[in-house]
């Protein structure tokens, strides 16, 4: 089988653009790490394309993009010569849904969520009304449009704002004040941020296998964020981080693959654990493609996670896939 790994980034994404310091640095860490677990598996051959300002990785095949080519153009030609894809990519712009589109419109197997899906999650408004609508726990969400007009003179301890299809901490402020919060998001955001009240629980969030509405959980993260200037920073996580908390881990993933049955293969979910109680567990969002968390779950689970993903995802008949069993060491991975 001839897979087509695409990272967004480090493939060529920004090609005529300034390289993004810390996304670029998530983003190679992702490549790497499951560059190195397919490497491990038989009768598979890799391919691949690097932005001309990086090193190529050592593939049978990686074509370079340069600054005079058209890097849409040589994502195609990689998915013909491709059996199968594996998208890393933000949902930001589209991008995600429109690589997504492109494998399956020229009729590869893609090693992830299909466009359905992945049109959903994109929109973190979205996906708090149907997981809300479904009984799941959610930090409740609205338009910046909608809050403006509505919940300005709210109660809430703080503001959270970020853009609705976003990725990472980009653009994204917090703020106690409401009128400072209001300023900001009439800059020309407001069709585009959402916002959500400040929660002053822990930032974590799981890992996880789906398919056809079933799940199976592979790790349970604490995420290493702070804040500064009113905004956040995202410094990687502890995998296995939450490991105490299993269990409503576990049934939490199981809701929200029964909630979003088009989830396939790794998805990541972003929580807030309440203080005083982190087994009450709000979603924020859901990532249909591979997540940082990524990068350990290696070590933390003791198996290869991508081979994993291609048994599930090939397999005729899921209902009968069950996971080896894993090991839950706790790793901790900083950028």
């Amino acid at each position: 089988m001839k897979i087509f790994v695409c990272e967004f980034i480090s493939c060529g994404g920004l090609y005529r653009e300034p390289l993004s310091g810390g996304l670029l640095a998530e983003g190679l860490r992702m490549r790497d790490a499951l560059l190195h677990d397919l490497r491990e598996l038989e009768n598979l051959e890799l391919l691949s394309s690097y932005d001309y300002r990086l090193s190529s990785p050592e593939l049978t095949l990686s074509t370079m993009v340069g600054p005079d080519d058209d890097v849409w153009q040589v994502w195609t030609d990689l998915i013909d010569q491709s059996d199968a894809v594996w998208l890393i990519a933000p949902e930001t712009d589209g991008i995600l849904l429109k690589l997504t589109e492109l494998v399956m419109a020229r009729g590869k197997l893609l090693l992830g969520c299909p466009p359905s899906v992945i049109g959903l999650t994109a929109s973190k408004l979205e996906t708090c009304r149907v997981l809300s609508a479904a009984g799941i726990p959610c930090v409740p969400t609205w338009s910046a449009q909608a809050w403006l007009e509505q919940f300005r003179d709210s109660k809430e301890q703080g503001w959270v704002a970020k853009p609705d299809d976003g990725a990472g901490c980009e653009d994204t402020v917090h703020s106690c004040d409401i009128g400072q919060m209001t300023d900001w998001l009439r800059q020309g955001r407001q069709s585009t941020h959402i916002v959500q009240p400040m929660r002053s629980g822990m930032a974590c969030s799981l890992s996880m296998l789906c398919r056809d509405g079933r799940a199976w959980l592979l790790s349970c993260n604490r995420q290493l964020v702070d804040s500064e200037d009113g905004g956040f920073n995202y410094h990687g996580g502890v995998i296995n981080g939450m490991l105490q908390f299993q269990t409503a881990f576990g049934l939490l993933a199981q809701n929200i693959a029964r909630a979003l049955p088009g989830l396939a293969g790794y998805v990541g979910v972003d929580l807030i654990g309440m203080d005083g109680n982190p087994t009450i567990l709000e979603v924020l969002e859901v990532n249909p493609r591979l997540t940082t968390s990524y990068v350990g779950l290696r070590q933390a689970t003791g198996v290869n996670v991508a081979a994993q993903i291609i048994r599930l995802m090939t397999a005729q008949d899921p209902d009968h896939f069950e996971l080896p069993e894993i090991s839950r060491n706790i790793v901790e991975i900083t950028l």
